[in-house]
């Protein structure tokens, strides 16, 4: 896998090691709405800490999806901080104001992600956007830290990759990145049931909640997009704000190049989530709605109603698919 400089490595690693070393009550965060690396992350990463004997607090502010609940550990999930933390530890979050409950937090004293986007916000910023999951960078190196893998550990890092991913199909895995899912295999991680929980099984009111979406995709040449209302929430009994994972299907439709899911969310915000082929880089799209992600998976939280949203989205998403053919043509 290929790596940042080695001796600016070696620093970071360094450093990491020795400010867990010296924590008693290491607090770990995420990115708020978490997906599956998120909660990988912090969760593989929690576990070793307490294998070595640590006391660490792991909070999502919006609690931890249901879906999410078969790993090992799930139980310790808080929502709230307990302010006795002594080292902030943020996983898998690009920028400061995305972490879950971030007015809360004076400082963010470890921060460890893959996105290329990331504001290296942190003390020490360990942000290697080569690999394709936070998790695969935990995989990596918790042992360098001093800390320890187990199969649960392993469990909880490989749904993440396996999440990240999207089942290893996504442009940004390499072979590299597949040896490191065959070790956590080794160490004992259950491949087919991480896959199972994490990509192909969904409850019934998940399943209502695509549904009611769906009902009112909308295609425009190489172009998709639908919404997910707070009403469809209500009517279909679903009680996270996450999306329900129909983001990865709506990128699957034929001949569709970019997918745009509106999800509603109760503070007068709406989540909107790019995927894309490899076509086109919807990182660009996400920076001017003041959000990130990958080329090819992107999202942002933008304030206002729905509809207005949709509007000022789906003309910017339009400028960069009208983009990207005029350059082709030119070619």
């Amino acid at each position: 896998m290929p790596k940042i400089n080695p001796k600016t490595t070696n620093l970071i690693n360094e450093s990491i090691k020795q400010a867990i070393e010296e924590s008693r009550k290491p607090l770990l965060l995420a990115h708020a709405r978490p997906d599956g690396d998120a909660i990988g992350s912090v969760l593989g990463l929690g576990l070793a800490l307490q294998n070595a004997g640590k006391s660490p607090l792991l909070v999502f502010s919006d609690g931890l999806p249901k879906s999410y609940r078969f790993l090992q550990g799930s139980e310790q999930i808080a929502t709230s901080i307990d302010s006795s933390y002594d080292l902030v530890i943020a996983l898998d979050c690009a920028n400061y104001e995305r972490l879950s409950t971030p007015d809360t937090i004076e400082k963010v004293h470890i921060n460890i992600d893959h996105h290329v986007t990331n504001e290296q916000y942190a003390d020490i910023n360990l942000v290697l956007p080569e690999y394709a999951s936070t998790t695969s960078i935990l995989a990596q190196y918790l042992t360098h830290w001093g800390l320890a893998l187990t199969k649960d550990i392993a469990d909880a890092l490989l749904m993440g990759m396996i999440t990240d991913a999207i089942g290893f199909r996504t442009n940004n895995v390499t072979p590299a990145f597949l040896r490191i899912a065959a070790d956590l295999v080794d160490l004992g991680a259950d491949l087919t049931e991480m896959y199972h929980q994490s990509l192909t099984m969904h409850s019934p009111q998940a399943s209502r909640i695509w549904g009611f979406a769906l009902a009112r995709l909308e295609l425009e040449g190489n172009l998709a997009w639908t919404s997910i209302l707070i009403k469809d929430r209500d009517r279909a009994g679903y009680t996270g704000m996450d999306d329900a994972d129909l983001t990865n299907h709506l990128s699957s439709i034929e001949k569709i190049d970019v997918s745009v899911l509106f999800n509603e969310q109760k503070d007068g915000k709406v989540k909107v989530s790019w995927r894309s082929s490899a076509k086109y880089d919807v990182t660009r799209l996400a920076a001017l709605f003041g959000g990130g992600g990958h080329p090819q998976a992107s999202g942002a939280q933008v304030e206002g109603a729905l509809e207005a949203v949709k509007l000022n989205v789906l003309e910017e998403t339009r400028k960069l698919i009208e983009g990207n053919q005029n350059n082709t043509e030119g070619i």
